[in-house]
């Protein structure tokens, strides 16, 4: 299954070289609802076009910069863009039918940019695990669409996008594919984050990007909140303000430090037969270790996180908190204490190369250009849990407990990057995880401790 995207990264590996002759391009503005989600400028590589005064290419042109890329003038940029991942793996806990080698990922894409006003961007994932297979029982449908945005420049502080995109919340959720640290997001980062819905937004960015903020409202509360037959919650308000508060102090690069801090609201009001809270899964096998229970009423979610770079060392951490009111959830349609689900990690990296420490790391020295790539370790540590206020009563696991039977997962991962070039970008992942209660673990003999490992090679144009 993997041959195929293994000798596409081969095939791509070494992407044209810019020329001397090399006209620069227009970048897009930052999009303030996906930090770090699109790769920085780089040279142009243009088709010989005529060029006018003001340096820019007259008419229809080819250019390779971050994408291959059709321009003309300063009134048009198309970039066509490719995120593929094939994996191997091998899971700790052993799960029954698991496929060890995974075509995990294969979208296409274009960005766009009229007249430097208007920005748009579509994106589609043509992987089978894409497209739902039960729709007749169907509350939710999954769609294969990721991006499909517009969005209008007034200035650099007020920007307004209206589609579908990731509701702006949790640093690990809004780095994009291609800048991930670790084959796989943070726990919470995949089930207590949002991610992606129907909606609007306002952001824009003050003092240089010392300020950051984003704002919207969305159909439902994101991908991650619903299932097949659960919905999920209505009507959604995010927002998120990041900065750099310490932007004169230079001792340590704590002038780069960017702190940020974000909230989610919603009504849950889904009245499906099944149960309709967060679940929590294992990271490799995806073991549900956390069984759904029912909520009604108010959800909401609180995070704060930080990031830290110096040369070729990065660090991030990052904390969310979630909770569902349960009313009329009890057996005798009385209102229980609200479920509680919380996450945190702490992650550290080190280019052991020398290569400075960006989001795309870009390696100085590329394979077969007179270099190796460049290298990264990175470790990471996190946990996410989930219960209910303590009331005296005895706590259990079924979906109507007034007090919920606590459970969680502990996971530290240890990885190794290997940035073959600014396209391609080969990770591996040891993986242990650790079942909070003995009873609801994937192991059959009831163990609590596991190791996975996963290699992921990964090409993003």
């Amino acid at each position: 299954m993997l041959i195929a995207p293994l000798a596409l990264l081969l095939l791509l590996a070494d992407p044209p070289a810019p020329t001397p002759d090399a006209v620069p391009a227009s970048a897009p503005a930052p999009d303030a609802a996906s930090v770090n989600s699109e790769p920085a400028p780089g040279p142009a590589v243009a088709a010989a076009p005529q060029e006018t005064g003001s340096g820019d290419p007259e008419g229809l042109s080819f250019v390779w910069r971050d994408h291959p890329s059709l321009r003309a003038g300063k009134w048009l940029r198309l970039d066509f863009g490719a995120k593929l991942q094939g994996l191997l793996i091998d899971p700790g806990d052993d799960p029954v039918d698991f496929d060890k080698a995974q075509f995990s990922r294969g979208r296409f894409g274009i960005d766009g940019e009229l007249f430097k006003v208007i920005q748009f961007s579509i994106e589609r994932e043509f992987t089978s695990a894409s497209i739902a297979e039960d729709k007749v029982n169907a509350k939710s449908e999954k769609t294969p669409w990721r991006d499909l945005w517009i969005e209008l420049k007034v200035s650099d502080g007020f920007q307004v996008r209206g589609g579908r995109f990731k509701i702006p919340f949790s640093l690990d959720q809004l780095t994009g594919v291609a800048n991930n640290d670790f084959v796989s997001r943070s726990l919470g980062g995949v089930y207590l984050a949002p991610a992606r819905d129907t909606g609007g937004m306002v952001h824009g960015r003050f003092f240089g990007r010392a300020l950051n903020y984003s704002a919207g409202l969305f159909a439902h509360d994101g991908d991650n909140a619903r299932s097949k037959k659960v919905a999920g919650g209505d009507t959604t308000f995010g927002a998120r303000v990041s900065g750099t508060p310490f932007a004169r102090v230079k001792t340590g690069n704590l002038d780069k430090a960017e702190f940020g801090g974000n909230f989610t609201t919603t009504d849950v009001s889904d009245e499906s037969e099944l149960p309709n809270g967060l679940r929590g899964r294992t990271v490799v096998s995806q073991y549900t270790f956390f069984e759904p229970v029912f909520v009604k009423g108010t959800r909401n979610r609180y995070g704060a996180d930080f990031e830290w770079t110096l040369h070729s060392v990065g660090a991030r951490a990052e904390y969310i908190a979630v909770t569902d009111e349960r009313k009329g959830q009890g057996l005798r349609g009385d209102d229980l204490n609200s479920a509680r689900a919380r996450s945190y990690y702490v992650s550290g990296t080190w280019v052991v190369t020398g290569d400075r420490k960006d989001r795309p790391l870009e390696p100085k020295r590329p394979l077969f250009k007179g270099g190796g790539g460049a290298v990264e370790l990175a470790a990471r540590y996190e946990r996410m849990w989930f219960d209910s206020k303590e009331t005296g009563e005895p706590p259990f696991s079924n979906s109507r407990a007034e007090v919920i039977l606590p459970n969680g997962d502990k996971v530290f991962t240890l990885g190794v990057n290997w940035y073959v070039n600014r396209w391609v970008k080969l990770q591996f992942n040891g993986i242990h995880e650790e079942i909070q209660d003995p009873g609801r673990t994937p192991l059959l003999d009831g163990g609590t401790k596991f190791w996975s490992t996963v290699f992921a090679a990964q090409l993003v144009l």
